[in-house]
């Protein structure tokens, strides 16, 4: 018989970790580098990556690549204020 133990299956649950830092560019302006998990599409499964935040519509999101498979990430990250 199979041991059941408590709490979160292992590789979910727990604090997303993001941080939001800000990068100067080539051309002197600064850019958003968000950082934290995104799903990849592809490999079904979170990945902690870094992307580079955008604004489209009022919204912002984060755009990245999957370190694992190179994928396009996407994540959206709320109303831009």
């Amino acid at each position: 018989m199979p041991v059941r133990t408590t709490g979160p299956p292992a590789g979910r649950g727990g604090p997303a970790r993001t941080a939001v830092r800000r990068r100067t560019t080539r051309g002197g302006t600064m850019a958003e580098i968000w950082s934290g998990e995104f799903y990849c599409v592809k490999c079904k499964e979170k990945r902690e990556a870094e992307g580079q935040v955008v604004e489209t519509n009022g919204r912002r999101m984060a755009k990245g690549k999957c370190p694992v498979c190179d994928t396009n990430l996407n994540r959206i990250l709320g109303k831009a204020s």
